[in-house]
């Protein structure tokens, strides 16, 4: 007769076959650890790109005062082939706020302010907290030479300055 009976496995230890809920759980662990570390990277960037959006908007922004300033300049009474840049545009310092503009006629002003709303549009979120401001100088001994800058807050990037400032010089 031929014996069909299981052979005894006291003593031997069975073959283990599929997964263990350990093995899941580790595996689980390292998909988790790996998605966090893109969140993180994905955060980084999305800061970083901002920085470099305000970086662009503030060149852009420099660049178009100085058209406004182009387009406004007025006729030397004394020479008339020569132009210089239109009284008011010049600021002494950094402005921040819509009273701080003086000086101008209307059409400067206005230029001024809507210059100040687009730096604390585009630079600040909006806010009104006298972190964007913007500075006109222009060369004593030819007043057509200008450098526009504009100041902003930019901590918030890799690198980043609480008062970062873009400057463009031009002749106009």
């Amino acid at each position: 007769m031929i014996d069909t009976s299981t052979p005894d496995t006291a003593g031997t230890r069975a073959r283990q076959t599929g997964i263990s809920l350990i093995e899941v759980l580790v595996s689980v662990f390292v998909l988790a650890f790996g998605i966090l570390g893109i969140a993180a990277m994905q955060a980084g960037a999305l800061r970083n790109n901002q920085g470099a959006f305000e970086q662009s908007a503030a060149v852009f922004l420099t660049h178009s005062i100085l058209d406004a300033m182009r387009a406004s300049m007025q006729p030397v009474p004394d020479n008339p082939g020569q132009w210089v840049v239109r009284q008011g545009y010049v600021t002494d310092n950094f402005i921040c706020q819509n009273n701080q503009i003086n000086g101008g006629d209307a059409l400067v002003n206005n230029d001024l302010a809507d210059w100040l709303r687009n730096i604390r549009d585009n630079l600040n979120g909006g806010a009104d907290d006298g972190n964007a401001c913007g500075q006109i100088v222009c060369n004593a001994n030819n007043p057509n030479l200008c450098t526009v800058s504009v100041r902003w807050n930019n901590s918030r990037s890799l690198g980043g300055d609480d008062a970062q400032v873009v400057s463009t010089r031009s002749r106009l």
